[in-house]
């Protein structure tokens, strides 16, 4: 039982570490740069969107589809765990999205002004823009769900193709 805790460990681990690292691959604009006001205004566009739940939900979706896969290839771990590490990993998302969100807002300064900023918060006030915010997480999750199914799909051509790649380009494992 202690090995399988110990793999259980490190499994959510490297869960938690490959989340980190997609989620915060990003370039920053040194935060000294970055007015209070224009600070506020990205806040507000984020909170406004529902960035936080949707990236909480996108969190939880890629953590339990690893979790998933670990079981396939585990199944000697108890349902009961499982359900744990799920419900604390989405606890812990939770406590930490402002973290993430405060993290993301130099992310917006990067890639618009704050007249942007306005525009969109504006443009997020209006009935298509109240419709997009109301859609976004239902058309994110079946965008990846398509993009699930897209991946596997290519997959029988992909490994074979990486196979031959390396073997042409010298890391042959014989």
């Amino acid at each position: 039982m202690y090995t399988k805790i110990r793999t259980m460990r490190k499994s959510v681990s490297c869960i938690l570490a490959a989340f980190a690292f997609v989620m915060l691959q990003v370039e920053y604009v040194c935060a000294e740069d970055i007015s209070k006001e224009f600070r506020s205004d990205i806040v507000k566009l984020l909170k406004m969107t529902g960035a936080e739940a949707l990236g909480i939900q996108m969190g939880v979706a890629i953590t339990n589809q690893m979790i998933d896969s670990l079981m396939k290839q585990n199944p000697e771990i108890p349902a009961k765990a499982v359900e744990s590490i799920k419900d604390e990993i989405s606890l812990v998302f939770a406590e930490e999205m402002p973290k993430l969100i405060s993290e993301i807002v130099p992310v917006y300064a990067k890639h618009f002004n704050q007249d942007e900023v306005k525009d969109l918060i504006a443009f997020y006030r209006t009935p298509l823009g109240k419709k997009s915010i109301e859609v976004m997480p239902a058309v994110m999750n079946e965008c990846m769900q398509v993009g699930q199914a897209w991946g596997k799909s290519i997959a029988p051509a992909l490994v074979p193709r990486l196979e031959s790649r390396l073997k042409r380009d010298g890391f042959d494992n014989n």
